[in-house]
């Protein structure tokens, strides 16, 4: 009875290597994917990936300074109401 239970852990055991392996597989797998994608974009369409980054920077700078204009107008919209003395 225990000698049987041995090899069943022990084929659970063979089971999930396998399984990390299939695991392995596909991340290296995966890596290659992206890397080829990569080298395409950097090789091929370096115009195209400039442009795309530029367009990226413009629109996070733009929105950054909408949201610095925004807070300045809340700002002065509160100290705008002068209290009288």
């Amino acid at each position: 009875m225990q000698r049987r239970r041995h090899h069943h852990r022990h084929h659970d055991g063979h089971r999930q290597s396998r399984k990390s392996n299939l695991r392995l597989y596909l991340l290296v797998t995966l890596a290659c994917g992206v890397l080829a994608v990569l080298a395409h974009f950097v090789f091929e369409a370096p115009a195209a990936v400039r442009s795309y980054a530029e367009q990226r920077i413009n629109s996070a700078v733009r929105s950054a300074v909408r949201q610095e204009v925004k807070a300045a107008a809340a700002d002065q919209q509160q100290s705008l109401p002068v209290p009288p003395r």
